[in-house]
């Protein structure tokens, strides 16, 4: 069984203005199917939707680091937080096993699926050397274990390594190993021994083939030469067994004890057809992962004093010839109510695109206002407002590529030069959704 651990939350306040009671959390995991190390067993797959009580929630999940399943690596929880059916945070987290107590999810390690690891920073300085310890007096060989041999000592220019003497103790050699010295058998012994082990063997064979000549059938435990089957009988007692229609009675219940296996048999068909089905919802599954993308902004980007347009460091991603695309997105923004924010997008040629700004208009000053939905074009810029608390901008809309692949690239600046920075925070996203 899969290892468990329960995990707690506390969903936002709600947007104002709405009802209370219209809220909840969605928890998926990514990759989007976990499976036993067999593949037999799915574990998690698509979101589990969380009911909220009093804005808490808590829910049993499967750890991300236990070894026991598919994929061994790279699983995260993905959190999804909804007001009135509109997603308002979205991060990802790693739940290991640990204790195995209820956890906040505060407590736990947001990561970033497509950039999960460290990096190592460059090596520091090398250290001073120490001092160097005390050093015993020198002496002459032998002169004992705490006494340091001189330069000249016999010991170190004469390494006593033995060289090569095999054939000095060989046979002829100059230092030769008799076998009495190692208490080996002479070869005229070990001759003698030989050829009475020999004669005895013979003795022994000679008197065995004289009795079995003597006597054919004692000499093969039989007396009684009656009971012997003669070939014509075995020969028709296998005859009458071979056209028996079943000669071993005691397994007749085989016959209807089992479906047949004939290739074409309805059973047969059905599990060819589960077969084809299964292989169809396992390549839409994977495509369905692969056609969803989201880039993460992983650092602050402030701009000041700039009224013209240009690329976000982190918000783009690669598109198709011929893909048509849902595109949204996140913008977590803090500015003067002065500068506010003004954005674009740049898309391959021959590409169109048309898209909303979702957010308040320009001017206000706590966040209450129009909100702004017109059309644009994929050539059209426009600006929203933004406060100095900080604001979120909600940019939607479709994306139809021609003939050139390329990418889609989020553009922004001030609307106003203003000293103070509009800066695009951390955690902002960019989705795409492939739809044709």
């Amino acid at each position: 069984m899969p290892t468990t651990r329960t995990v707690t939350g506390l969903v936002g306040s709600p947007i104002i203005g709405a009802p209370s009671g219209i809220r909840r959390v969605v928890l998926a995991p990514y990759p989007a199917r976990w499976t036993d190390t067999e593949g037999d067993e799915i574990l998690a797959s698509a979101g589990e939707e969380q009911t909220i009580t009093d804005r808490a929630w808590s829910a049993e999940l499967v750890t991300t680091d236990d070894d026991s399943i598919e994929p061994v690596t790279g699983r995260l929880w993905r959190y999804e937080e909804y007001h009135r059916g509109v997603i308002v945070r979205v991060f990802h987290f790693l739940l290991p096993h640990g204790d195995g107590t209820a956890v906040p999810i505060t407590d736990l390690i947001q990561a970033d699926p497509g950039a999960v690891g460290y990096l190592r920073g460059p090596e520091g300085p090398k250290g001073d050397p120490g001092e160097a310890g005390p050093q015993p007096s020198l002496g002459a060989a032998g002169a004992g274990a705490d006494i340091a041999l001189r330069s000249n000592d016999p010991s170190t220019t004469n390494a006593r390594t033995p060289t090569a003497h095999a054939a000095s103790h060989g046979s002829g050699g100059t230092d030769p190993v008799t076998p009495a010295a190692i208490g080996a058998e002479t070869p005229a012994a070990a001759q003698t021994k030989a050829n009475a082990a020999q004669a005895a063997a013979e003795a022994t064979a000679s008197g065995a083939l004289a009795a079995h000549a003597a006597d054919t059938t004692a000499v093969h435990g039989i007396t009684d030469t009656s009971a012997l089957e003669t070939s014509a009988g075995a020969a028709g007692k296998v005859t009458a067994h071979a056209a028996a229609s079943d000669p071993h009675g005691d397994r007749a219940w085989a016959t209807a004890g089992f479906y047949p296996l004939v290739s074409g048999n309805a059973l047969d068909g059905y599990i060819n057809d589960a077969l084809v089905r299964i292989t169809g919802l396992e390549t839409r599954m994977t495509a369905a992962e692969a056609e969803t993308r989201i880039a993460v902004k992983t650092a602050d980007e402030p701009v000041t004093s700039s009224t013209s347009l240009q690329d976000d460091d982190h918000l783009s991603l690669t598109v198709v010839a011929g893909g048509w695309y849902a595109v949204d997105a996140y913008l977590d923004v803090e500015a003067d109510p002065a500068g506010d924010l003004t954005i674009g997008w740049s898309v391959p040629a021959g590409a169109t695109m048309s898209w909303t700004e979702g957010g308040i208009s320009a001017g206000n000053t706590n966040n209450i206002g129009s909100i702004k939905l017109q059309r644009n074009d994929a050539g059209t810029s426009s600006g929203v407002g933004i406060i100095a608390a900080g604001s979120s901008v909600r940019p939607a809309g479709r994306l139809t590529v021609g003939g050139t692949a390329g990418t889609l690239q989020l553009r922004w600046a001030q609307t106003a030069s203003s000293g103070t920075p509009t800066i695009v925070k951390t955690g902002s996203w960019l989705r795409l959704t492939r739809i044709v």
